[in-house]
């Protein structure tokens, strides 16, 4: 048993209020799949814990800490720690972080508005080695990039990010399952991928 705690990922919270962190960090210690670690509010700070840490970890980081925005910290720790999994957190008011968050490289986003839904989902995902982002954020940052797919391409592949199978995907829009694989296919082709993480894969970093 012992064995298996230690394993367990460690997740650091970092933003320039340290009420947030502690506020973040008490939902974070509720899920079982990770160990709590602890706080920073600046860029040195942070670099300090995550160059302490061992084995799996995860960081939790607002837009900003005291001595830098989100894309100046974001580019530190891809750079300096890129093994470390990173979810942005962030306002609604504060989307165009998001937009910066996924092209600079975060595994997950999370609105803060639904943290206490989408958090331990997110977190459980990344345990997994799995990045993920929420399918409504997913929306409102390729609504304005999906030229390459068709309309109809582009529902499919939606409802694909949410996990639906092929089966909920035909009843959901009223197609064949025929049809459905049809259309993956033609999605797989148009993105260069050859499996449902691929795609999802490309429709999370807008690469298409």
């Amino acid at each position: 048993m012992d064995h298996v705690d230690i394993e367990l990922p460690r997740v650091f919270v970092a933003d320039r209020q340290l009420i947030v962190c502690q506020g973040i960090g008490s939902l974070v210690s509720q899920i079982p799949e990770v160990e709590l670690a602890e706080f920073a509010t600046d860029r040195k700070g942070l670099a300090r814990l995550l160059g302490q840490s061992d084995g799996k970890t995860i960081l939790i980081l607002g837009v900003r800490l005291s001595d830098g925005d989100l894309s100046q910290t974001l580019g530190m720790v891809r750079k300096d720690y890129p093994d470390v999994m990173v979810v942005v957190v962030a306002e609604d008011t504060e989307f165009a972080f998001i937009r910066t968050a996924i092209k600079s490289g975060a595994n997950s986003v999370c609105m803060m508005s639904q943290i206490l839904t989408s958090l331990p989902k997110i977190l459980g995902k990344l345990v997994e080695g799995h990045s993920i982002v929420p399918t409504d954020i997913l929306r409102r940052l390729t609504s304005e990039n999906a030229e390459v797919l068709s309309r109809r391409e582009h529902e499919i592949l939606t409802l694909l990010v949410d996990g639906l199978t092929n089966f909920q995907i035909s009843a959901r829009l009223g197609l064949s399952e025929n049809t459905v694989k049809y259309y993956l296919k033609a999605i797989y082709q148009k993105l260069d991928v050859n499996s449902r993480g691929g795609a999802i894969a490309k429709y999370v970093a807008g690469n298409y």
